[in-house]
């Protein structure tokens, strides 16, 4: 039976959640292309933050992404319900409140997951959201603060009584942030407790533990979050294997090498040779995780400038681990790109008009930044 989550209904089981520093327009689009159905969601979004930009580029949504929400977190009531208003304005299929981060810099301001310390706060601000947007409402948070408070049952309840139409659990405490196991168990026993959707979130890095957390917790669907860096296919190889029994292996080295460059010039593209740049340093250590013999390479790639740098860098790994045939494969691909888009990766930082030619559908949207 798909999943209802308030007047969406979704043809996927898989959710991508925000991710900050990672789920960005130009990481969204990729999975996108993989997996058409899957819900996902933009990074958190401070609602303070808002007030003071409410141009925020992180709400940047294209049309090819639904459906799709937005996560918001802050813990001033009316200051969030006026930030779900221009979520919803931006075009959100929905809002997702965060209350599970357990980032010190978030909690201390009594955001994210400090939220679940303060139930009676948590629900005036879900009801006030609420009662400000036509959209549905969902919520994230995690088992509890502690071990010693574990209240993510009662949290549960407390949210959907306050009007959300969908939750997402993680399975640690705001004590573990990601260390241990996530408690697929406990889990369960919220999804026991409450009758609007649940999403499962934790430890998901394969599609059989994908399958294993919908069978222990009985979740509505599995949120796949830190499985997905350096690695989209996962997205639609759990999909198949939920939908249709079949485990579909997973790209060879090279083919994720070739996406790790794309990754960085679309990023270029998009924000900037020099932010993009820098962003990209990080994807590209995830695409190479795993890899024989990446390690040198990938203390290059923490280092490079530009676009080119990372195809210099890539090509060479690409020889490592496919030999002849994996550099030319890799290099025909870089040629493919220039090709299309009319220029050397070279010359970008010396045209700022090719950074208005996205590969994602940006519609008439500029660069994030210009340096």
């Amino acid at each position: 039976m798909p999943i209802q989550i308030g007047s969406i209904t979704l043809k996927s089981r898989v959710y991508v959640p925000p991710m900050a520093g990672v789920t960005d327009l130009v990481f969204r689009d990729i999975v996108r292309q993989v997996d058409p159905n899957c819900l996902l969601s933009t990074e958190m979004v401070s609602s303070r933050a808002l007030m003071n930009r409410p141009e925020c580029r992180i709400m940047d949504l294209s049309v090819t992404e639904h459906p799709i929400g937005i996560q918001l977190f802050g813990h001033e009531p009316d200051v969030m319900a006026a930030a779900a208003q221009m979520a919803e304005k931006k075009g959100a299929d929905f809002v997702d409140i965060n209350m599970g981060c357990p980032v010190p810099k978030i909690t201390k301001g009594k955001d994210g997951c400090a939220l679940m310390k303060e139930p009676d706060l948590a629900r005036e601000i879900i009801s006030t959201v609420k009662s400000a947007i036509n959209i549905p409402l969902t919520v994230k948070f995690r088992l509890g603060w502690d071990d010693s408070s574990r209240n993510a049952v009662e949290f549960g309840e407390m949210v959907e009584g306050a009007g959300a139409s969908a939750v997402t659990v993680h399975g640690r405490t705001r004590q573990q942030l990601y260390s241990g196991k996530a408690d697929w168990s406990f889990i369960s026993k919220v999804k026991a407790a409450l009758s609007i959707p649940v999403f499962g979130n934790g430890d998901v890095f394969e599609p059989e533990d994908a399958i294993r957390l919908l069978e222990i917790t009985g979740c509505d669907g599995v949120a796949v979050a830190r499985g997905t860096l350096g690695n989209p296919w996962l997205i639609p190889r759990i999909t198949r294997y939920i939908d249709e029994g079949i485990l579909t292996p997973a790209p060879d080295d090279v083919d994720r090498l070739i996406l790790a460059y794309l990754h960085c010039v679309w990023l270029t593209r998009y924000k900037g040779p020099r932010i993009g740049s820098n962003e990209s340093r990080r994807h590209m250590t995830h695409y190479t995780k795993g890899m024989t013999g990446a390690a040198p390479f990938r203390a290059r790639l923490t280092q490079i400038t530009c676009a080119q740098d990372a195809a210099d860098i890539l090509a060479e790994l690409s020889e490592l681990v496919g030999g002849k045939e994996g550099r030319e494969r890799f290099l025909a691909n870089v040629e493919n790109d220039n090709q299309k888009n009319g220029v050397e990766p070279s010359k970008w930082h010396r045209q700022r008009e090719e950074r208005l030619h996205s590969p994602v559908d940006l519609g008439t949207l500029a660069p994030v930044a210009v340096p």
